[in-house]
Order: structure tokens, then sequence, then C-alpha cells
């Protein structure tokens, strides 16, 4: 519950600030809890530090972190006044030359499912899709209370996304795909022993193996991306051309490999804008909890 009315208060605050103030706010409010979080900031520092690799030093490692949080913050005023934005705004703030990428994934009828991670904003971006109507259904982890997973999903859902809760996927999911719609997922959630281990920058993470289970199985074409802040405030849309992999008929074989291709097709995006990938939990698996 309170979880649910700090999101009120900082609703009722942040829709009425103007955006740069609203940004200033939550940047300060991100140096506070920065300081104030020891277990997040040195999980972000952790991760960070794997990212950049042993020739950043801790001053960089530091720096980067707490950019890291900062632009997390940014999010949540960018997410707190996502039903107030119109579809214009939302146009003129998504920069986006690759929708011929979406239109070859849909070619083959049998759906795309679209994977990302917690990065940048992707909200915008998804909402920038079901802006030029492409039939989007997003994978949601449910909130708790249950009154906060209503605001929280019904400012998705007002933008003309489909949320299918996690926690009851399968039938929706496959009923989407059949229908050559798109699928969207976040594929940077701690696995435990049903998920695969896969190279990412200078460690390995564990993430779910459903994804590319889900690709195998259906057919469905496998895309990556997300939306990274630029300095202007608008953002740039990251969407490759769909992985083309061919199966070898060995099921676990074929799904470590497609997600290797997946995480490693993220990477490519996280490694250009590493202080927007928002982890702030354990998650390389070869480093000490």
């Amino acid at each position: 519950m309170i979880q649910y009315w700090v999101w009120c208060v900082c609703s009722l605050v942040w829709r009425v600030l103007p955006l740069k103030i609203g940004y200033a706010s939550a940047t300060w409010l991100a140096d506070i809890a920065y300081l104030a979080w020891p277990r997040g900031r040195a999980y972000a520092r952790r991760n960070m530090a794997v990212i950049l690799g042993p020739t950043a030093d801790a001053r960089t490692v530091d720096r980067m972190a707490r950019q890291c949080l900062r632009n997390y913050c940014k999010y949540l005023v960018d997410f707190i006044r996502f039903p107030i934005m119109k579809p214009e705004e939302i146009d003129q703030k998504v920069r986006f030359d690759g929708w011929e990428n979406v239109d070859k994934a849909l070619d083959g009828g049998k759906g795309a499912i679209f994977i990302g991670m917690h990065f940048g904003n992707w909200d915008l971006a998804a909402a920038a899709m079901t802006l030029r109507n492409y039939p989007l259904n997003a994978i949601a982890e449910s909130f708790e209370p249950p009154r906060l997973n209503y605001l929280v999903q019904k400012s998705r859902v007002e933008k003309g996304l489909k949320i299918i809760p996690m926690e009851s996927s399968t039938r929706a999911v496959l009923k989407a795909l059949r229908r050559n719609e798109m699928l969207a997922l976040l594929i940077d959630r701690p696995s435990g022993e049903d998920g695969i281990t896969a190279k990412f920058f200078n460690g390995s993470i564990r993430v779910p193996a459903g994804a590319a289970t889900l690709a195998l199985r259906t057919g469905a074409a496998v895309l990556t991306g997300g939306a990274a802040r630029l300095s202007d405030g608008t953002f740039k849309v990251f969407l490759d051309e769909h992985i083309d992999f061919q199966p070898s008929g060995d099921m676990q074989r074929d799904a470590r490999e497609l997600t290797q291709r997946i995480v490693s097709s993220i990477e490519n995006m996280v490694r250009q804008y590493p202080d927007q990938w928002y982890m702030f939990r354990h998650i390389f698996v070869n480093e000490p909890c």
C-alpha cells in the first residue's frame, strides 16, 4: 500500500509540473536514493563494472551507476505522465526509421516476438508501435497491491497495448501469435534452474528460456530492441531485423543458441547506452551475490 500511495502522490505532482522540473526533481530524488540504498547501489556498481570492463576505474563505474538510477527515475516521470501524453507528442518524441523490419517479421504469418530489457523507455517504444496500428501484446509482471497494478496497466492499455499477465500468459500468447500479432517481453529477469546461461559483456547472465522456446515451437519471428533516451529529450528506437535462425531439431541446443543470439543482439544496444540498462539487483551469475 505504501507503493500505491507513493505512486498516487507522484502522479499528482509530476503530471502538473513542467517536464523539465519533473526531470530535475527526479534527478534529485535519484541522488538521494543512490546514497540511501546501499544494496541497490552495490548491485548497480557491480553490474556496471562488468559492462564497462576491467579498464574502467572505480570513479567511472560509480558515476555511470549513479546516472543509471537518474535515468530510471526520469523513466518513472515519463511513465507517470504517460496517460496525459497525446499521440502527436509520442510521435514527436520517438525517432525510428526501421518500420520495415517489423513488416518483414510479420510477413511469415506466424507472429513476431519483440524482446528487450529494462532499458531506456520500453513503454514509449511500444506506444509508438501501436500508433502505427501494429497489434502489440505485452507480457507484464503484475504489481501488488491490485490497485497499483490497475493504475500501471491501465496507462498501457489506454495507449493501445494488450496486456497479458505473466502468471497466466500461455493461452493468450499462443492466440496472439496465431493472429500474426506482435508479442513484447523483457528478458532480463534473473531465472532459476529452468533458465539459460548466456554470455553478456564480460560476464554471464541467466535468463528465462521461454522466449526462445516459444519462438522455436511456434515459428514466430524474433526481434530485439529498445528505446534509448537522447540528450534532447527524444528517444532513439533500436529494432534490428528479425534473427535468422535455422533450428537443428535439438530443442535444448537450439534454445541455448537462439537465446545467446538474442542476448548478443541486445548487448550491442546496451553497449552504446550502458547507463540506460536499469538493473539494480544481482544478475551476473559469475559474480558473488
